[in-house]
């Protein structure tokens, strides 16, 4: 799923916010900003924190949501 025009700031915000724990976590910058933008699509939150786990769950192959 994409973020409507109203959610892509969010998403941005998240992908610059946590970039720097997921790459180290082994994610390229434009994956992260794929799973912000599904995240935020999803309608799961704007939380830093909540989405650097499901970030990360979903780089594992998982499904969390």
């Amino acid at each position: 799923p994409q973020p409507e025009a109203a959610e892509v700031e969010s998403a941005r915000m998240l992908a610059n916010k946590s970039r720097a724990e997921l790459e180290r976590a082994g994610l390229e910058f434009d994956r992260i900003r794929q799973l912000a933008d599904e995240y935020v699509a999803l309608d799961l939150g704007n939380d830093l924190e909540s989405f650097t786990r499901w970030a990360r769950d979903r780089a594992e192959g998982g499904r969390m949501r």
